[in-house]
């Protein structure tokens, strides 16, 4: 089971950085008009200009857009735990044709077999497989994404020379003096 969403990208690509965001923020992202702004520079009919500019400085804060521009090429959703971060099965990323790609395989909207979005869901596998020189071992789609977003994910953290983080030391602290009145 899985969320696949695919958009096609107006705004011009600065990088072709791989950004890690927070699970919780990817989850996020993954609703259709987050993606459409992610992917947008124009306001359109169905949204109010408040709230495409309120879903624009959130993308910001997630290092997303820089100025009016996509500032990734591949996205990766993290797990943070006690012992480290593990990144999760999801992916999004910029295809040369420009188009964004979504795809969580944790969420529960689609099911294999009978899914709605079954061509789109090949096409964008394969997509990704080609770009990032992959190979697909599996016939069944949702163990083919699972695939090749493994191999990505290895390409990256075997070509990763530095890791930025952006955290908010203050909330840091504050998480940490409830946490040890939590124990008393």
């Amino acid at each position: 089971m899985c969320l696949l969403r695919v958009v096609n990208v107006n705004r011009p690509v600065l990088t072709n950085d791989v950004v890690f965001v927070n699970y919780d923020d990817f989850v996020k992202l993954g609703d259709e008009t987050y993606l459409r702004v992610l992917a947008s520079d124009k306001k359109w009919d169905e949204i109010s200009k408040s709230y495409f500019y309120f879903i624009v400085n959130k993308l910001r804060a997630l290092g997303l857009l820089i100025d009016n521009a996509l500032s990734f090429k591949v996205l990766l959703p993290y797990k943070p735990s006690h012992s480290g971060l593990s990144v999760t099965e999801g992916i999004a990323f910029v295809t040369q044709d420009k188009k964004l790609i979504y795809y969580n395989a944790e969420n529960e909207t689609y099911k294999c077999g009978v899914c709605p979005v079954n061509s789109e869901c090949l096409l964008g596998v394969k997509s990704l497989a080609k770009e990032m020189e992959v190979k697909i071992r599996n016939e069944e789609l949702d163990t083919a994404w699972l695939s090749v977003i493994e191999s990505v994910k290895s390409q990256v953290m075997s070509n990763l020379r530095f890791l930025r983080a952006k955290a908010d030391l203050e909330e840091v602290k504050v998480k940490a003096v409830e946490y040890a009145k939590e124990r008393l």
